[in-house]
């Protein structure tokens, strides 16, 4: 090889001994120019750079050469780019290790790192799913779950983010060395809301992979949605659908009727495949039993201002008498000293009803008039005992006593 020809691969002094130590000089030009056609086949950006290995082609920045007839020998062309030369060198290198008999030892991952619904074994199933729900990454935790939601209202990213956000998952434990026989039972331990869960998970192998067999709980809401009273979960509404499903976590009922809320509204998933329990009775609202306080004391207030002998819804009157005549204008209806203020009752619900409030009270009711003639005075005491309340328009309270 002489001077001109080594000049390209001056940077490469151990790669071209490696080379003329095992190759015999003659085959030096037809590898050289077995690289070349390889290198400029393989990259198309130089398919128009000349393809004689004899010549030298200019770099792009390199003055183009006067080849004007009578202008003189051309001048020398520079060497080929530094770019160009190390793929002809690699190119060289790799076509005489094979032809050597080099052997090239790639490393195989015996247990590659799992990918999204890709785990190499229950536990990192298990793990990697409990980590996806921490995060609040539905999406990913679903890809380790055989079966899948048929309503994503409540399984999805943006939902599961607020609720471990609120009630975080962390201190994550799935012990190594459990089980690995399909299906398999994996133990896990994790802090949910603020309290330790010991769960299990029951994980099957589909080929190569596992996934659990639940990532979330179908929550049978019939016994709530069958009474038509609107209701959300964590502010999300859950319409008329008698199924939700959710992840593990801790979540909170709420009533979208103003004057009620569930008897125990917040409720904790501490895994897929346990069994959560949660109040299915309604109950009146605090600001339920403000305004139904509120307005049987208007109704009262209207009873008391009444001129007859039994105001209606009243729940008090006066018999009558069969001496003189009684006028009218003269009735006074009034709350005997000492008697219970109306403000204090407590309302219930009426049974199954969900618009009805009941309570109990005991109200002493003096009555007062005179006869037309001005020559007899009556008087009278009656009782209201009980107080009920129709707030199927919640605006519109309707209370009556008996």
């Amino acid at each position: 090889m002489d001077s001109r020809d080594q000049a390209p691969y001056r940077q490469f002094p151990r790669l071209v001994t490696v080379y003329t130590s095992v190759t015999p000089r003659t085959h030096l030009s037809a590898c050289r120019k077995i690289s070349n056609r390889l290198v400029i086949n393989r990259f198309d950006k130089w398919k128009d750079l000349d393809v004689n290995v004899d010549q030298h082609s200019a770099a792009p920045e390199d003055p183009v050469p006067d080849r004007t007839p009578g202008a003189g020998p051309a001048r020398a062309i520079a060497p080929r780019s530094h770019k160009r030369a190390v793929l002809v060198v690699i190119a060289i290198v790799v076509l005489l290790l094979l032809a050597s008999g080099a052997v090239f030892v790639v490393p195989k991952l015996l247990n590659p790192p799992s990918t999204p619904g890709n785990a190499t074994n229950p536990m990192d199933a298990v793990q990697a799913y409990l980590e996806a729900v921490s995060r609040g990454d539905a999406t990913t935790a679903l890809t380790y779950s055989t079966a899948q939601p048929s309503d994503s209202t409540f399984a999805n990213d943006q939902f599961l983010s607020a609720a471990v956000s609120a009630n975080p998952l962390t201190d994550i434990q799935v012990p190594s060395g459990q089980s690995t026989t399909s299906p398999a039972q994996i133990q896990a331990t994790y802090t949910l809301g603020g309290h330790q869960v010991q769960a299990h998970f029951t994980v099957h192998k589909y080929g190569r992979d596992w996934r659990l067999d639940w990532g979330f709980i179908p929550l049978d809401l019939s016994s709530l949605t069958a009474k038509s009273v609107p209701i959300s979960i964590n502010g999300v509404g859950v319409g008329v659908a008698s199924k939700v499903y959710l992840f593990p976590g801790t979540y909170t009922f709420a009533s979208l009727n103003p004057m009620l809320s569930l008897n125990s509204p917040s409720f904790t998933i501490d895994y897929p495949e346990a069994n959560p329990s949660f109040s299915e009775g309604f109950v009146l609202s605090d600001d339920a039993i403000a305004r139904i306080q509120a307005a049987a004391k208007d109704h009262l207030d209207q009873c008391l201002a009444e001129k007859v002998l039994a105001p209606p819804g009243c729940g008090f009157g006066f018999a009558g008498t069969n001496k003189g005549t009684l006028n009218p204008s003269t009735i006074q209806w009034s709350l005997a000293d000492g008697t219970a203020d109306i403000t204090t009752i407590q309302p219930t619900l009426d049974g199954p009803s969900l618009t009805v409030a009941v309570a109990t009270i005991s109200i002493q009711v003096k009555f007062s008039g005179v006869s037309t003639d001005k020559v007899t005075l009556y008087r009278d005491t009656s009782s209201i005992s009980a107080v009920r309340a129709d707030f199927s328009d919640p605006d519109q309270i309707a209370v009556t006593f008996g």
